[in-house]
């Protein structure tokens, strides 16, 4: 019995009001909003105390199996595995071989090759063409060559940042024909590395070094202590392939000369040195 005097009925049924609540929870909780907003917090804390400050970490949200189970995981609010990230290692610094240049030249005796495909003409040694990089080249008439190479070959080179540079000279006159127009140059450390099509017929002019022109074939990170680069008799060669002389040399450092000053316009201003 109550304080007032009478005595309350026990209760058969759920109000109206406590209906629409409940199915508001249970939509929450289908959904995995609640079970997400509990979670993560825990997840974070759990993180942060699990790992050491300066460690790298991810929660990796498949380790349940197919994407899906994975899904129905985080909403159920199951903790996933907490491990490294391997994504996250870091990329090898390489110090600046600073004073590292090495040109190879189709009269070295070692380091340079050519091979001529069954059928084609020969490899021949000719001087004469104009701004070569010693006094002769090795070319090749292509039209009927395609296969041919000449190979470029730089060892003991020491793990770092570089760029690679190529020397065409100018056709002689007394030449019919062309040069070609996309001669694909092939370069290899450890494995293949990139091509870079070169038009002989005018070489970009990238590079005053040692009075000659050089054309730049792009900058590269090298691990492994062999670098080649192969000239391929190609269908767009031209009328024929010319191996004159490759340079390998390090990238240059900057070395900032004057302090970093702002401008009035919101820009800054600042004086470098390659070195």
């Amino acid at each position: 019995m109550s304080q007032f005097g009478r005595t309350r009925a026990n209760r058969r049924g759920s109000t109206y009001l406590e209906v629409q609540v409940a199915m508001v929870l249970l939509s929450i909780g289908i959904s995995g909003l609640y079970s997400l907003s509990v979670i993560q917090s825990r997840q974070t804390a759990r993180l942060g105390q699990m790992l050491p400050a300066d460690e790298i970490a991810s929660i990796n949200p498949v380790t349940g199996g197919s994407p899906s189970e994975a899904a129905w995981m985080k909403k159920f609010g199951v903790y996933a595995d907490i491990a490294t990230d391997a994504v996250a290692a870091p990329v090898p610094n390489y110090p600046l071989n600073e004073g590292f240049l090495e040109i190879r030249d189709n009269e070295d005796s070692s380091g340079f090759s050519t091979y001529a495909a069954a059928g084609g003409d020969d490899w021949e040694e000719y001087g004469g063409h104009p701004g070569d990089y010693q006094s002769t080249v090795h070319e090749i008439q292509t039209p009927t060559s395609v296969g041919s190479y000449a190979l470029f070959s730089f060892y003991s080179v020491p793990p770092g940042d570089y760029e690679l540079f190529t020397s065409v000279p100018d056709k002689k006159d007394s030449y019919a024909g062309q040069f070609g127009s996309a001669v694909p140059h092939y370069i290899y450390n450890a494995g293949w590395t990139a091509t870079v099509y070169v038009d002989q017929r005018a070489i970009d002019h990238d590079l005053d070094h040692a009075g000659k022109w050089w054309e730049s074939l792009g900058a590269y990170t090298f691990s492994d202590s062999t670098v080649h680069v192969l000239l391929y008799d190609s269908p767009r060669s031209g009328d024929w392939l010319v191996a004159d002389a490759v340079m390998l040399r390090c990238r240059r450092s900057v070395e900032i000369v004057t302090p970093v000053t702002t401008t009035v316009a919101g820009g800054a201003t600042v004086t470098v040195e390659l070195d």
